[in-house]
């Protein structure tokens, strides 16, 4: 597709996707209202992600203060894709319990079981912080939230271990922004701020520092005159975002070509970069559709 030169006019960017896993098999439709189905669904096991009940959270300083740290968790879960509930849930439902230790020194250890219907343990996620023992003796909100913050995401993590193990993959894998090279002057920034809020919106979760399950997203952009001879104001941008893992492993890449006004890489690159990013996430979501772990 040819670009409007026209500064004025949005920039819509190609994006060609290069996959480096085979698409899975496509699945039927499900058939709203249709009858019921008769059978027998006691041996049906509902996963981890569908059902987490928190029943008891031992060491709090208080009763009232373990109502309220199982209500933050339930709420951080919820937030990571993962329905849990403080109330009775269903009998297929996963259990999960907390064991809180604190230090004379302030330093407190919070450790979460996660056990099937059952009461077969299936993980155990670890969260250490030192805190000021006067909060924690108050229950302080702010501190509770935290935890559970920290320990909703430690949960997470290990349910993505799991799902790897398995063989498919429930939520995307945290994605970790990488430099970007051959931008020129500021506009790298422009674009790494540009692709980071593109990427959130598109539902794809960022993490600060790469994690061993996730992935790192690497750019480069490479900017050439359209045509030998007079300069006709017009360069050609080449953008290819590489998604690969912790290990160096490429897991797949995404390219990006156009031609744009010359001025726009002097001074439009707040707009360029929100074109190119706009174009590219939703690449980098649609890869990390297809990653089934390994």
């Amino acid at each position: 597709m040819k670009l409007n030169t026209s500064a004025r006019r949005p920039l819509f960017l190609s994006l060609i996707v290069s996959l480096a896993l085979l698409l899975g098999q496509c699945q039927p439709v499900p058939k709203p209202f249709a009858s019921s189905h008769k059978g027998d669904f006691s041996a049906i096991q509902i996963g981890p992600r569908a059902g987490m009940i928190i029943q008891s959270i031992e060491g709090m300083p208080d009763e009232a203060f373990t109502q309220d740290m199982a209500q933050y968790m339930a709420k951080a879960l919820g937030r990571r894709d993962i329905t849990a509930s403080t109330g009775k849930g269903h009998r297929r439902s996963h259990r999960l319990q907390g064991d809180v230790t604190l230090s004379p020194a302030g330093q407190l250890r919070l450790t979460w079981h996660l056990a099937s219907a059952e009461k077969t343990e299936i993980l155990t996620a670890t969260v250490v912080e030192k805190i000021d023992p006067a909060k924690w003796r108050q229950g302080d909100k702010v501190l509770f939230q935290r935890l559970s913050e920290a320990s909703a995401d430690a949960i997470d993590q290990e349910l993505r271990r799991m799902e790897r193990g398995q063989g498919r993959r429930i939520a995307y894998a945290a994605v970790t922004l990488g430099p970007i090279d051959g931008v020129p002057g500021r506009g790298g920034d422009d674009l790494v701020q540009a692709m980071s809020a593109a990427l959130s919106k598109a539902g794809v979760p960022l993490a600060d520092v790469p994690r061993d399950d996730g992935f790192i997203l690497l750019g480069s952009l490479h900017v050439t005159p359209v045509a030998a001879g007079p300069d006709t104001g017009v360069r050609r941008i080449e953008i290819t975002w590489h998604l690969i893992r912790p290990d160096g492993r490429e897991f797949g890449k995404i390219s990006q070509a156009n031609n744009v006004p010359a001025v726009q890489l002097s001074n439009n690159w707040p707009a360029l970069a929100q074109a190119i990013a706009r174009a590219g996430a939703p690449g980098v979501r649609d890869l990390l559709r297809r990653d089934t772990g390994g």
